[in-house]
């Protein structure tokens, strides 16, 4: 609701990205437990930097991987970071019970909690995807999910570097900028329209 209401204090600085990560995997260690789960780490030693509010993007990768674990019983959970293209791309990918397309597009709404009635799973809040979404786009990036039910998840998300303008662009391709246009949803609005091209 703070958020909601813009009354978040956040403290952008620029910060080293794999120091986010790496504080990320620190505090969900025990969360691995005796579970028949392991991680893995696909992070290299030089990651460029972002400017960012560095305690709520760890906040954002505690909730993927917490995630993560929780809805995998076996296998493995993969913590993928690169720079690509301007952005700083991180990937929390599970070998879990995966989400249906259907569901896919529910994760990130306010209080809900997809496979309740299929797992056994313990439940939350159903805030902390919806809450992750408002930080990765209040830092102007992109946050997402691809998933097949039974083959696990990747949860994912991109944010802008420090320093753009000395990364080498690449034009999006129409592909790309149709699978954009896939994952957004519209919400029919009373009164006043608006389209965007």
């Amino acid at each position: 609701s703070k958020m909601e209401a813009g009354r978040i204090d956040w403290r952008f600085a620029r910060c080293d990205s794999r120091d986010i990560v790496e504080q990320a995997l620190q505090a969900t260690d025990g969360l691995f437990g005796t579970k028949p789960v392991e991680l893995v780490r696909q992070i290299p030693d030089d990651l460029p930097e972002i400017v960012a509010d560095s305690d709520r993007v760890i906040q954002v990768v505690i909730n993927l991987i917490s995630n993560a674990v929780k809805f995998t019983d076996e296998g493995t959970v993969t913590v993928q970071v690169e720079a690509d293209n301007g952005t700083l791309m991180v990937r929390v990918i599970d070998t879990g019970a995966g989400i249906s397309e259907a569901d896919q597009d529910l994760v990130f709404e306010k209080y809900r909690q997809v496979g309740d009635v299929i797992t056994d799973k313990p439940q939350g809040t159903g805030l902390g995807l919806p809450i992750s979404r408002e930080i990765i786009e209040h830092h102007g990036g992109k946050i997402w999910v691809e998933s097949q039910p039974g083959e696990g998840s990747t949860f994912a998300f991109s944010l802008p570097l420090a320093d753009v303008l000395q990364t080498p662009q690449q034009p999006s391709t129409f592909h790309e900028l149709q699978g954009q246009v896939e994952r957004l949803r519209w919400v029919p609005r009373q009164g006043r329209q608006t389209i965007l091209v």
